[in-house]
């Protein structure tokens, strides 16, 4: 879309201060000392979704302050623990006039344990983890409730009698189990387990034409009806527009089931694109929902939708569907009045996934010493160097000995210098000359060394593509689009597209 940095940050100042700053008519954060919570202002309640929303929210825009005084308010007014019959989870509802629902709704406790982790990391804050650790325990190991079905390894719509045997697909949040089966200190099997149910159970909600998802469905991906009135659960209503945003992060996050999510993906933005994004509601097979037949296509509905659009960045069937979506998430103006809460933050979390500002915020790595002689990722060195530098998701102080002087080492520690897929981190040879710039379609440096390596990787640090420097104005083609890392030499450069 040709935005800069600058048009991205004042964008995501503009959500911040709205929703977290903003009178009452706009916010539904509310400082109250040393606690905050964020308000449901469509029922006057405080619910598990909206805090750890509001904690994913502070950690990814770096608000630190906001984020501990919203764990301050959930750890002394909603987390249950020291054994009682929930211990671990959190009660779904906590109302302001007084009164609490002490049972849990698992997409609170997922974005919970995903914001701690990543509060722990970003912060290097010992008891941010250690609470992330107590809660993912208690997921498997709470004496009497189960996050997630142990058959199926399903997320379950409630771990109560008579709503654990159905799911939400909009709970499932695969990218965050991947992290969780990596970072978990115990059951590491069983939260992999998830991943790949998880991922199944996600294509199996998505409608073989529509491409939609029901707010609530079996384990096998069907409808699961009866269980509101009011607002029919087997039907595309609220909870499940969720659904592309949480595929569409697994897709570029983790890029591990792409081709159902890139079918999931074409088949939900070729339906709201023959809709002319006029409607809301509809029937899992995409008629419209009766009573609800004029219900406006929501902002939620236009970031969690654009969102979904990762998936098929690469295809060019689908450019003007891709640009409708972004225009129509980015032209998204902030919520006011009393409906404002969850479209609001559902929106203000897709703007951070489509402007590059959703990060994995990793554990800070651990620096192992290395040695190899004479030349490393092609490169050929003639004196003694020490650089860092990633290999098989490791890093390393690593030296390379000249190979005039070969390493006095064992073979147990050497690295074998044909692994061309390794990502130096500091290079040898300093290019403070190197200049790099985008267009719609590539991406350029120029006055860098001929002959020296460049890589492209996007935020996460996933490698797009790495290659020598051939003249001195190097064009890279590059379809993708987004935020990218460009490193060249013993500099990185950040880019939009």
């Amino acid at each position: 879309m040709g935005k800069t940095e600058e048009d991205i940050q004042k964008k995501l100042d503009q959500l911040w201060n709205h929703y977290f700053k903003g009178d009452d008519n706009s916010k539904v954060y509310y400082d109250q000392g040393n606690e905050a919570y964020i308000m449901d202002t469509g029922n006057n309640d405080v619910r598990s979704e909206g805090m750890s929303y509001g904690m994913m929210i502070s950690v990814q825009t770096n608000h630190k302050e906001e984020f501990q005084k919203l764990w301050n308010y959930a750890k002394n007014h909603m987390w249950h623990r020291n054994g009682d019959e929930w211990d671990g989870y959190f009660s779904w509802q906590i109302r302001l006039s007084g009164g609490a629902d002490n049972k849990p709704a698992p997409d609170g406790e997922m974005y919970f344990m995903m914001a701690l982790l990543f509060a722990a990391n970003r912060w290097n804050d010992t008891q941010y983890m250690d609470d992330a650790q107590y809660i993912l325990d208690k997921m498997w190991n709470n004496w009497q409730y189960k996050l997630f079905n142990e058959q199926t390894y399903i997320v379950t719509f409630q771990p109560t009698q008579g709503n654990k045997d159905f799911s939400d697909p909009s709970y499932d949040l695969p990218a965050y189990l991947e992290l969780f089966s990596r970072w978990a200190k115990k059951d590491q099997d069983k939260w992999q387990k998830t991943v790949t149910a998880t991922r199944d159970h996600l294509y199996k909600s998505s409608h073989s034409t529509t491409g939609l998802f029901t707010d609530y469905n079996n384990f096998d991906g069907t409808p699961h009806s009866g269980f509101d009135s009011n607002n029919p659960s087997d039907t595309y209503m609220f909870d499940a527009i969720r659904c592309a945003m949480n595929f569409g992060m697994d897709y570029y996050l983790f890029g591990a089931d792409t081709t159902r999510e890139q079918e999931m993906a074409r088949k939900i933005l070729d339906f709201f694109h023959k809709d002319n994004y006029s409607h809301a509601h509809f029937q899992w097979d995409g008629r419209l929902v009766n009573n609800h037949q004029n219900d406006p296509y929501t902002l939620g509905q236009k970031g969690a939708n654009a969102v979904a659009t990762y998936a098929v960045l690469n295809d060019p069937a689908y450019e003007e569907k891709i640009k409708k979506n972004l225009s129509l998430a980015w032209d998204g103006e902030p919520l006011k009045g009393q409906q404002r809460y969850y479209d609001g933050l559902v929106h203000f979390l897709a703007m951070l996934h489509l402007t590059g500002h959703f990060k994995i915020w990793k554990p800070m790595p651990t620096v192992e010493k290395k040695t190899v002689e004479g030349k490393y990722n092609g490169e050929t060195f003639d004196k003694d160097t020490t650089f860092n530098a990633f290999e098989g998701c490791k890093l390393y102080e690593l030296t390379v000995k000249s190979a005039a002087k070969p390493a006095d080492t064992d073979s147990s520690s050497k690295i074998d210098p044909s692994q061309d897929s390794t990502i130096a981190i500091a290079s040898v040879k300093a290019m403070s000359a190197a200049k790099v710039w985008s267009t719609a379609n590539s991406i350029f440096i120029e006055n860098a060394a001929v002959g020296s390596r460049y890589t492209v990787t996007d935020l996460n640090g996933r490698v797009i593509t790495n290659a020598r420097i051939s003249s001195a104005t190097q064009e890279i083609p590059l379809a993708n689009k987004g935020a990218f890392i460009v490193m060249v030499g013993n500099k990185a450069y950040k880019v939009m597209k």
